[in-house]
């Protein structure tokens, strides 16, 4: 009876480290996604300033300039 004792004893620790060590995994994985998300959306933001910054400039580039027929001719192609 002490050995079948013991040897339950060493199968319930070897689950426990298992599935100690599986939940380790997946936080570790967890982690690693939302870490992947943030830095995803940095790079979102920082291209949506871009753009912004660009469409601002070329905006403030064609109040600058006078209207020519070809600049025109793309304002009414763009009007449909």
């Amino acid at each position: 009876m002490r050995e079948e004792t013991v040897m339950s004893a060493r199968k319930r620790r070897s689950v426990v480290e298992s599935v100690f060590d599986r939940n380790q995994r997946r936080e570790a994985e967890i982690n690693e996604a939302l870490k992947q998300e943030a830095a995803r959306h940095a790079a979102f933001v920082k291209n949506m300033h871009r753009l912004r910054a660009l469409r601002l400039a070329r905006e403030e580039k064609s109040k600058e300039q006078p209207l020519t027929r070809t600049t025109v001719q793309r304002q009414q192609q763009a009007a449909g």
